[in-house]
């Protein structure tokens, strides 16, 4: 029997990295386009970092209302979470409950969130992504930020997509 030779097992694992790469693009993707428009408020935060360039370090009042009720419920050692959340008239998230497998009521959706360590010690709720990213020089423009905007699927997948400022403004 002959042996494959390493070009071939080189190649295969090429075409699965880009198989896998471009599946999750494509899921994102959809997720851009097909997903339920959300904002969560900003919590504040350090805006700056001298070695990344200019970014926001985010949080949100959702994710501190997340982590103390899973404080509440003993929950915060798992490192993936499903939440509840209702929109109102603007689209402005509220956090409702932990999901716990019960059917969501009329206008309630999902939402996934990560637990993570936090820099000063313990551990914190992250919704999606914990920066923003932005442009050298437009710092001013995003200190005005009150609001992120999210479109989240149905599995409550959320992915960040811009930044609004009062009254859902845009920047």
């Amino acid at each position: 029997m002959k042996r494959p030779s390493m070009k071939r097992w080189i190649v295969a694992a090429w075409l699965l990295t880009l198989t896998v790469a471009t599946v999750g693009i494509a899921s994102n993707e959809r997720v851009i386009r097909d997903g339920n428009v959300v904002y969560l408020r900003l919590a504040p935060v350090d805006p700056r970092s001298l070695m990344q360039g200019d970014y926001m370090a985010l949080n949100f009042t959702v994710a501190i209302e997340i982590a103390a009720a899973q404080a509440a419920q003993h929950q915060t050692d798992r490192r993936d979470a499903t939440v509840v959340i209702r929109t109102d008239a603007n689209r402005i998230a509220q956090f409702i409950r932990l999901h716990d497998g019960t059917p969501l009521a009329e206008g309630e959706q999902l939402l996934r969130v990560q637990n993570v360590p936090t820099r000063w010690g313990g551990n914190g709720v992250q919704v999606s992504t914990n920066a923003w990213f932005f442009e050298e020089g437009q710092a001013k423009r995003y200190e005005r930020a009150q609001y992120g905007e999210f479109r989240v699927d149905k599995n409550g997948h959320a992915l960040l997509v811009g930044m609004k400022g009062e009254g859902l403004s845009e920047l």
